[in-house]
């Protein structure tokens, strides 16, 4: 079994691309559904703001690659050349390489965030919900998992955890400087959301109000963190309020538009209003930024940001890559070992059914053979038989290539054992005796 992965992410699509590939949780069942439906037997889907990716099993590339293609065109009604454009693939020590990555926080925009690691998690348990995870990508995730910790344990690259909504924070500091005296919306009560606000807090905020589709999670945010818990309806008459708006929904389409600000920015006699929108699809629609006072960041204006704000983490980022690399090594050597144990499996019970019956044989020719004799007949043949076997169950393991697995096969009769029962054709003592 082998793995491919065909993706896109913050490096090779632009906002809008992201948003398009987007898979929100309600869909999530659809995707896999058609993919199991084009024969890929294994599939998880991974969908966060800075990437979409479908993670697949395959026996013939070419074939499992045209159906992940094929579902992705017709999921997010794109056209071959939009995947081209903006997509990625690789396949086995590449693929289980970007997988260690990314669990380990070092392919995001943010080096070492740790949300990444749990949103995988919950893709991956999505994706056993569905059955579309066999034995092979049980194998592959719960490695990645195990990965991850040794990064984590073995490196500082996640000491002082950052996250994109911290760096939002850090973007507000950069606009306003102290944050203390600004009245702060925010939109949303997930992760990201909650992040923030603990942030704020240790900032010493006090004029913070929080909505939420469901108003009880903003009671709850507020409640357990900091915050005064506003009802959705009310968003129009809290922007013409505070300062600055952080908003991370899960919403399909923008749920802030340029008509609403207009208005809003009129109420507010055009006094400065900050958005920082950190949602993927996009809460705020781009063209609010053409509003006069009107200041727009989304989640790609925080990568310049987030590189300067984590350059000291490019030494453990280092160490990670090289813990990473090794664990990606021992992981294929692994999987290698693991297929070639029916052949290893085959060689073996080939020898010892020629050993036993050649020994049988011999044994039949010589009547009243004292039993402690045929014993050790018996001990020694199987002995010569294991050290001429040894040499090329080693070289299976320590190589594998295709060349040296055909060899072996052919050597072996693998695809069927030979017969050397009673009814099959015995050889003449002359023949036994030529050389091969």
């Amino acid at each position: 079994m082998h793995l491919l992965v065909i993706g896109l992410n913050h490096k090779t699509a632009p906002l809008e691309a992201r948003e398009r590939a987007y898979v929100c949780e309600d869909n999530l069942g659809d995707i896999l559904g058609a993919l199991q439906a084009r024969s890929v037997k294994e599939s998880v889907v991974l969908s966060t703001c800075n990437r979409t990716e479908i993670y697949g099993t395959y026996e013939s590339l070419e074939e499992t690659s045209r159906a992940i293609e094929d579902a992705l065109m017709e999921h997010f009604q794109v056209s071959p050349e939009w995947l081209r454009t903006y997509t990625y693939t690789f396949t086995d020590e590449q693929a289980y390489g970007h997988l260690f990555f990314v669990v380990s926080g070092l392919d995001s925009m943010v080096l070492g965030e740790p949300q990444i690691l749990g949103q995988v998690k919950d893709f991956y348990r999505s994706a056993r919900l569905s059955n579309s995870v066999g034995p092979f990508l049980d194998k592959v995730f719960n490695r990645a998992f195990q990965v991850a910790k040794k990064v984590r344990t073995n490196t500082k690259i996640g000491y002082n955890p950052v996250s994109i909504s911290s760096m939002a924070i850090e973007l507000a500091r950069k606009i306003f400087g102290d944050l203390q005296q600004k009245k702060i919306l925010v939109i949303g009560a997930g992760e990201m959301c909650e992040v923030a606000l603990r942030r704020f807090k240790k900032e010493g905020l006090v004029e913070i109000f929080i909505t939420n589709r469901t108003f009880q999670k903003a009671e709850q945010l507020a409640e357990e963190i900091i915050g005064i818990p506003s009802p959705y309806a009310e968003i129009p008459e809290l922007l013409t309020k505070v300062d600055m708006v952080l908003s991370s929904t899960g919403a399909p389409e923008p749920i802030i538009d340029r008509h609403q600000i207009a208005a809003v920015m009129k109420r507010r006699k055009y006094r400065p209003l900050f958005f920082i929108d950190i949602a993927v699809p996009r809460d705020v629609e781009p063209e609010v930024n053409q509003i006069e006072n009107v200041y727009l960041y989304d989640i790609d204006d925080l990568r310049g940001l987030s590189q300067e704000y984590l350059a000291d983490r490019a030494q453990e980022a280092e160490k990670a890559r090289a813990i990473i690399k090794e664990e990606v090594d021992r992981f294929s050597l692994w999987l290698k070992q693991l297929d070639m144990n029916p052949i290893i499996t085959h060689i073996l019970d080939e020898v010892e059914e020629i050993r036993r019956h050649e020994v049988n044989k011999g044994l039949q020719k010589m009547p009243g053979c004292d039993e402690a004799v045929a014993k050790q007949i018996d001990i020694v043949t199987r002995a010569i038989v294991n050290k001429l076997v040894h040499p090329h169950i080693e070289m299976l393991r320590k190589d594998g290539s295709a060349l040296v697995v055909d060899i072996i096969k052919g050597l072996f009769h693998f695809g069927g054992l030979t017969n050397y029962g009673d009814s099959a054709k015995e050889p003449s003592d002359d023949e036994g005796d030529k050389p091969a």
